[in-house]
């Protein structure tokens, strides 16, 4: 070894990476399976799982996601069944796992270490989707009155403004 190497330790292999995605899209094919979708899913799906797994920097994964919500949305009116609120979580972790194995060799190794801020933000945006999630379903179902609409949209209009004001260069 010479003196000048930097030793950094074992890490995992790069293809758990690849596994990770094959079982995120396995896990997305067999939702809206569960959900009484006819077998064209899989006709549909499987290819395009199976080539994100090989391929993971290619449009396959774009396909999968577009694939899985247009199935989702022919599958019912209700967006707040478990299938949808399962998918998100699901899709999601298929997206990361495809980013990270599109730019690491999957002969190459990965240090858990580098992988803890993907985590964190990973679970802080599942954290807010789940918020949000929440958030909608208490909304009510039924037509606002004109003056809450206008109400909401003079808030939206205000902190749109300080946002901006916020991010003004000094």
């Amino acid at each position: 070894m010479r003196k000048e190497a930097l030793v950094v330790g074992g890490g995992v292999p790069a293809v758990l990476l690849r596994v990770v995605v094959l079982a995120a899209g396995i896990a997305i094919l067999f939702v809206p399976l569960q959900e009484g979708t006819t077998t064209g899913t899989v006709v549909l799906l499987l290819p395009a799982v199976l080539v994100s797994a090989y391929a993971p920097a290619s449009p396959a994964p774009a396909v999968v996601v577009v694939v899985a919500a247009v199935l989702l949305t022919l599958g019912g009116d209700d967006p707040f069944r478990p299938e949808v609120l399962v998918m998100i979580p699901l899709v999601h972790l298929f997206h990361v796992a495809c980013g990270l194995a599109g730019v690491v060799p999957a002969a190459g190794r990965v240090h858990l270490s580098a992988l803890r801020a993907t985590v964190l933000r990973f679970l802080l945006i599942q954290a807010v989707t789940a918020a949000v999630v929440v958030l909608a379903a208490l909304l009510p179902a039924a037509r606002t009155q004109p003056v809450v609409e206008v109400l909401a949209l003079v808030g939206l209009t205000a902190v749109v403004l300080l946002a901006v004001w916020l991010q003004r260069v000094k």
